[in-house]
């Protein structure tokens, strides 16, 4: 129980729980999940279905521009 307090993120459970199931981190790659399990196409840490996101210039300068800001604020509170 105290080992599943210390996953930080859904992948790094979804990857615990794969170890747990087939005993090694090495099996996990070579898993024959019949793809009966729901979590067999996130067993290797990484989301399948995650696209890249394609940003304009005005997006991307936008999204600059507000990490900036986000920085600056940040800085500032400490």
């Amino acid at each position: 129980m105290e080992e599943a307090k210390k996953i930080t993120s859904p992948m790094k459970a979804i990857r615990a729980h794969c170890k747990q199931c087939v005993g090694s981190f090495p099996e996990i790659i070579n898993c024959g999940g019949d793809n009966s399990c729901p979590l067999f196409d996130f067993r290797l840490g990484k989301n399948p279905y995650r696209t890249v996101r394609i940003l304009t210039d005005e997006q991307r300068a936008s999204a600059i521009e507000r990490l900036q800001k986000a920085r600056e604020t940040q800085q500032k509170e400490k």
